[in-house]
């Protein structure tokens, strides 16, 4: 999964793959078989992770998304850090995390920009198992 994600990513910074025309349906209500949530993983101090709070934060919680998806803050060097159910140890900050029954489904490292954002969260929302 980290290869396919790497790729996709590396597709999108290079602007040679649009997720909007993807065929995904990206208005689709989550589906409710299990409970979902979005943890972001940050550090004191973090500057892209102050810019995430102040260009995304406010967006994300508005939408149809934000509703159904919710956010939750997590200090990397908490401990409350080490019980969240990832798959690999998160080496950049901010990362966001999508968790279903506390078990990672997918995840973006670092921040970008809201525009590479949302187009990876609904991304990685449509394909969750």
């Amino acid at each position: 999964m980290r290869r396919s994600y790497l790729t996709l990513a590396a597709l999108f910074a290079f602007g040679l793959c649009e997720a909007v025309d993807a065929g995904l349906d990206v208005e689709a209500p989550i589906p409710a078989n299990g409970n979902m949530e979005l943890v972001v993983m940050e550090a004191p101090g973090c500057v892209y992770c102050t810019l995430f709070r102040r260009d995304v934060l406010p967006a994300y919680t508005a939408s149809p998304r934000g509703k159904d998806l919710p956010i939750r803050f997590v200090d990397i060097n908490d401990e409350a850090a080490s019980a969240i159910g990832i798959d690999y140890p998160v080496d950049i900050v901010p990362t966001f995390v999508v968790l279903k029954n506390n078990k990672e489904v997918g995840r973006i490292p670092g921040y970008t920009g809201p525009e590479f954002f949302f187009h990876t969260i609904n991304y990685l929302l449509s394909t969750a198992p």
